[in-house]
């Protein structure tokens, strides 16, 4: 009995130590910020999910999440995706060209479908890209099938709830771009028809479509039936609708009516685990939580709290279940939403839903709601409190500076007491908001104009920013065989890619692309080029004087007006690119292996591209990282360039190349080297091109290094050697050009520029946070 009585002591002592053990070994996750969440969940998908896919609702209703997240955080990846999406789709939904046979009256996935709302959700995202991108080309599909609708006497267009979200914003950010009153006017008369067709006047709900409409249709309980997925795209197309129609518009009461009217409906049938349940006043019609329809509701209401529309104290409760349940039940620690009903348009009953119920369209609209979420918490859109301050940014020099200045982010964030993105408006002295960006490497942009020896004030408080015009932007072009081609208001580059070297051509530097207008215009010179090369070809095989002509007429190779690609680059360093050398000779580099856009826009380009591992001497792996930068107004382009898997000490270099019609007008300095470039065709063009490469940091050596045999019309470079570097060091040079047609109109007057930048980088402005 003794030995029973100690065996139990022994065993109850044991129990809590063991308790205790698995209570250490237990992490407690740290609740993640919503803005957190919005950058794990988009992480995780565009990780897991290719771009390349149609461009129906689904697809279509992603995006617009991911275009959301964009606006909110600015980072160049989320747009590089939406980029690659809309350029897979030819910027187009359905593509039937005979508008004879556009379709509507019925559900349809075919292309003749162009008039139904299903195919029409995508060019949300394209209105939005084509904000900061304006070139024509990206919405010329959305005009032509938007205006042929508008012009049309028909109104029954909206006859499902789906389709007030997919098409009702499409209507006012197409008034927003182009101004035309017909794009409100048809979005009123067409919300008429679907609000007569599917409101219900005692519940203040909207049904699915004219099929649900009770009592010919109930729940099996024999209830009203209001899909909670079909209520909330209505209210999250409210919501967008509202957020970009003008305050003047003579019917945006009606529209703020049924808002305000859905919002509190709503409201009333949430459930109390924070969800609402697919028929939402039928919980037993489907049972458990569903997460689309609770994420739009959550999305629709955290708007009007935000916008001022709904009350603040009433809607709050509402608001922390709903969220609760998205970000404590529907997220997974993937990264995934789960909970998802899969396509349909009512409530099933029986069906069960769990975890591993993910889909795009319920991706999109969660990040919808956590991005507002993010200007919830953080109080951004209607400030309650003056959190403002101003910085100054003072010029120690006697000549004026106009350029991009860096404030550090966390610091901004901090003062304004938000959690990150762009949730901050910046004013200059004047009141106008002027434009930012927020960087990969945790900085803000702001380009800064002062007079000699003068100090320029800016106003930074907390608010939603307007949408500006990049003037520095680049992307992949895999259509041109991968070019990497960037540019900003005074000048275009460009440098090749994977698919040039598996062609073996050998173009190893980076390109120069004149251009005399501050407007982007690559893409819409690679637009012309790609759409324009299959005709003329065909037309060669006919007639080749009239295919001549018209190559004339529009290639990128001749100037149309706003300048040209004339610039010799072949198997030379070009303009500024990094390389290797034993003692004279140029290791050159061939084309970029991996890249990364890591800003993209409105004032800075930043790319970051990783080469082929190469052999030098004795070591077999070495590995080139470049990270080139170009801000809005600047000649000079930053390169920062390293060389991994070196174990002894090499000497690095770049420059220009000289080409053989001038090989006299080169400048070498102590930290520079310039040259007035011929051009392609000297007597053709009759201007020139200059380059240049800097070098402000490190000793260097500047001098030509001509070839014995001139080849293919290069003569040799001018160089900035660098002696003895080391593997894994960083190393900082600058590079550049501008045209005799443009900015620069001779070489004196480039020499002037290079000597000012080279004096701005000595005496940077000042920046000081008051």
């Amino acid at each position: 009995m003794r030995l029973l009585s100690t065996g139990i002591a022994l065993a109850l002592m044991l129990i809590p130590v063991s308790m205790d053990a698995k209570a250490k070994k237990k992490k407690v996750e740290p609740r993640l910020s919503a803005l957190e969440i919005v950058e794990k969940v988009n992480k995780h998908w565009q990780k897991t999910n290719k771009p390349e896919v149609n461009a129906f609702w689904d697809n279509a209703v992603y995006f617009t999440g991911n275009m959301e997240v964009y606006r909110l955080t600015g980072n160049a990846s989320y747009f590089e995706y939406s980029d690659k999406w809309a350029r897979y789709n030819k910027w187009s939904g359905a593509t039937e060209k005979d508008q004879s046979k556009w379709k509507y009256k019925n559900y349809g996935e075919g292309n003749e479908y162009v008039l139904f709302g299903d195919w029409q959700t995508c060019f949300q995202t394209y209105l939005d890209m084509y904000e900061t991108n304006p070139d024509p080309y990206k919405i010329a599909r959305v005009k032509e099938v938007m205006a042929r609708e508008a012009n049309m006497c028909a109104t029954d267009f909206w006859w499902w709830a789906d389709a007030l979200y997919m098409v009702m914003p499409v209507m006012t950010k197409l008034y927003k771009v182009t101004g035309d009153i017909k794009y409100l006017d048809k979005l009123y008369a067409n919300f008429k028809y679907a609000d007569e067709l599917m409101f219900d006047k005692e519940e203040h709900l909207y049904y699915r479509d004219g099929k649900y409409v009770y009592p010919a249709h109930k729940t099996a309980d024999g209830k009203k039936d209001f899909w909670a997925r079909g209520d909330g795209w209505v209210l999250a197309g409210l919501a967008k609708v509202l957020a970009d129609m003008p305050q003047s518009y003579t019917h945006r009461h009606f529209f703020v009516e049924r808002y305000v009217q859905l919002s509190e409906a709503v409201a009333k049938c949430q459930q109390k685990e924070g969800y609402w349940t697919r028929s939402m006043l039928d919980a037993k019609q489907a049972e458990g939580p569903e997460t689309s329809g609770t994420a739009l509701f959550t999305y629709g209401l955290l708007w009007g709290v935000n916008n001022g529309l709904l009350d603040r104290a009433y809607y709050e409760p509402v608001i922390n279940r709903a969220w609760d349940y998205l970000s404590g039940k529907a997220l997974q620690a993937d990264g995934s939403v789960g909970y998802v009903q899969p396509i349909g348009e009512k409530a099933v009953r029986g069906q069960k839903l769990s975890v591993t119920d993910v889909t795009n369209f319920g991706t999109g609209v969660f990040l919808l709601a956590a991005c507002e979420k993010v200007r919830f918490d953080d109080g951004s859109v209607r400030a309650a409190e003056d959190k403002a301050f101003t910085v100054n940014v003072t010029n120690s020099q006697n000549v004026f500076r106009q350029e991009v200045v860096e404030l550090d982010a966390k610091t901004i964030y901090q003062r304004l007491g938000i959690t990150g993105g762009r949730q901050f408006q910046i004013y200059n002295v004047l009141g106008q908001q002027v434009a930012y960006q927020i960087t990969y490497d945790g900085k803000i942009l702001v380009e800064a104009s002062v007079r000699p020896h003068g100090t320029a004030t800016y106003t930074i408080k907390k608010g939603t920013p307007k949408t500006f015009v990049n003037t520095c932007y680049g992307r992949m072009y895999p259509e041109r065989v991968d070019d990497i081609a960037w540019e900003n208001d005074r000048g275009a580059y460009r440098c090749y890619g994977p698919a040039l070297q598996r062609s073996g051509e050998d173009a190893y530097g980076n390109d120069v692309w004149v251009k005399n207008t501050p407007g982007l215009v690559v893409e819409q010179r690679y637009y012309i080029e790609d759409v324009m090369k299959p005709v003329i070809a065909e037309l060669k095989k006919t007639n080749k004087a009239a295919a001549d002509s018209l190559n004339m007429i529009t290639s990128y190779h001749f100037d149309q007006g706003h300048g040209l690609d004339c610039y010799k680059v072949g198997p030379t360093l070009g303009c500024g690119t990094p390389a290797m050398m034993i003692g004279d000779s140029i290791l050159f580099p061939y084309c970029y292996k991996d890249y990364e856009l890591l800003d993209n826009g409105p004032l800075r380009f930043t790319v970051k591209l990783v080469y082929n591992p190469t052999k030098v001497r004795g070591d077999e792996n070495v590995i080139e990282t470049r990270i080139l930068s170009l801000d809005k107004g600047s000649n000079f382009n930053k390169m920062t360039v390293c060389y991994d898997g070196l174990k002894q000490a090499v000497d690095i270099a770049s420059g220009v190349v000289i080409h053989t019609e001038d090989t006299e007008s080169v400048v070498l300095g102590k930290d520079f080297v310039q040259y007035a470039d011929p051009t392609d065709n000297p007597n053709g063009q009759n201007f020139q091109i200059y380059v240049a490469a800097l070098f402000p940091k490190g000793l260097i050596t500047t001098k030509k290094v001509m070839y014995v045999n001139p080849t293919r019309g290069n003569s040799g470079h001018a160089l900035g050697v660098v002696k003895d570097y080391k593997g894994g060091d960083k190393y900082t040079y600058y590079f550049g050009s501008a045209w005799s047609k443009y900015d620069c109109r001779n070489q004196q007057e480039w020499q002037l520029r290079i000597d000012s930048f080279l004096s701005g980088l000595r005496n940077p402005l000042n920046v000081i946070i008051k």
